[in-house]
């Protein structure tokens, strides 16, 4: 009896000291966004929660949130930096009021090319603006380069073909208050709602128009209510990675390094299938009714370049930033 007892404790207590370590080593992390899952984001997101437990072997994985579950943006930027959630994923936007460079980025028409963005990226100035401002404030920056939408849209209820069909418009747009200045000197009645909420708005009329990535316009079903779409490339934006700085130093430098990799591939995927997705999205839309108007820019970049140049004046954005940015390289 005794002997049996001693070998059933044994066995328990071998069962025990072999599956510690797995336990010990296992790693959750919460990682949060504000686009549906199903969206090209939100498989983005997924995907590199995917690459990062392959690369570690299982020893990390991470839970993602899709749809503002955690919260909306800024409440999941406080929340990483207190610790509470590990992860954010969303637009450099959505960081501004951590740094008054970054704020130029978001005003309209302030960086003249996709291409001149691109190379604001690769440049120095992108590490003094966004990449140490967010160190500061605890963030580490995992990724900061999947080009988001790759270009921006206006979606709307009534046609927009020209900056002068902006005036009255009421526009949605995110807490930003760059979003605010640009849209408010176009001529909008711009109206701060919740991104989950702009279908119901749409639909309801509390709003007349959105302003969103060209990738997201399918996913959030947007021309079920508003048929009219706009190519309006106001501002170039990045899809960003940030991690609690904190969160991210308690990881060994195996899985730090594998947190980066998979952060990369999972960019480069999500926009080599971008133009592919919108091509097909966007012939999708349009055979069910929506219109689609490539926006001549002069007219609103010309209604902008004073308007930004005033902000300097102001100090809304650093002296000298708009000639930084036109020249970086």
């Amino acid at each position: 009896m005794l002997r049996s007892k001693f070998l059933a404790w044994s066995a328990l207590a071998g069962l025990l000291f072999s599956t510690a370590p797995a336990l010990q080593a296992q790693t959750v992390l919460k990682a949060g966004h504000i686009s549906p899952k199903t969206s090209p984001e939100g498989v983005a997101v997924d995907r590199f929660a995917a690459l990062v437990k392959e690369k570690t072997n299982g020893a990390v994985s991470i839970e993602v949130f899709p749809s503002e579950q955690l919260g909306n943006a800024p409440s999941m930027i406080e929340s990483t930096m207190l610790g509470n959630q590990d992860i954010y994923v969303g637009g450099n936007v959505e960081f501004e009021r951590f740094s008054p460079g970054l704020k130029a980025l978001g005003l309209n028409y302030a960086v003249p090319s996709q291409d001149q963005f691109r190379r604001i990226l690769k440049s120095p100035l992108w590490k003094e603006i966004f990449v140490d401002p967010l160190d500061k404030i605890g963030l580490s920056v995992i990724a900061s380069d999947w080009e988001r939408g790759p270009f921006r849209v206006l979606v709307s209820t009534k046609p927009v073909r020209s900056f002068d069909d902006l005036k009255g418009l009421k526009l949605r747009i995110a807490p930003i208050d760059t979003w605010r200045r640009s849209w408010t000197a176009l001529g909008t009645q711009v109206v701060v709602l919740p991104w989950t909420d702009v279908y119901l708005g749409l639909q309801q009329g509390m709003i007349e128009a959105v302003t969103a990535p060209a990738d997201l316009v399918a996913s959030m079903r947007f021309t079920e209510v508003a048929k009219y779409i706009a190519r309006t490339d106001e501002y170039w934006g990045v899809l960003t990675v940030t991690m609690n700085k904190r969160r991210l130093a308690s990881l060994s430098a195996a899985h730090q390094k594998a947190l980066v990799e998979a952060a990369e591939q999972a960019g480069k995927e999500y926009m080599a299938a971008a133009r592919t997705n919108i091509e097909r999205d966007f012939a999708r839309m349009q055979a069910q009714g929506a219109q689609y108007t490539v926006l001549d820019l002069k007219p609103g970049v010309d209604r902008m370049q004073p308007v930004i140049q005033q902000l300097e004046k102001e100090g809304f954005i650093p002296a000298g930033i708009s000639e930084r940015l036109r020249l970086a390289r």
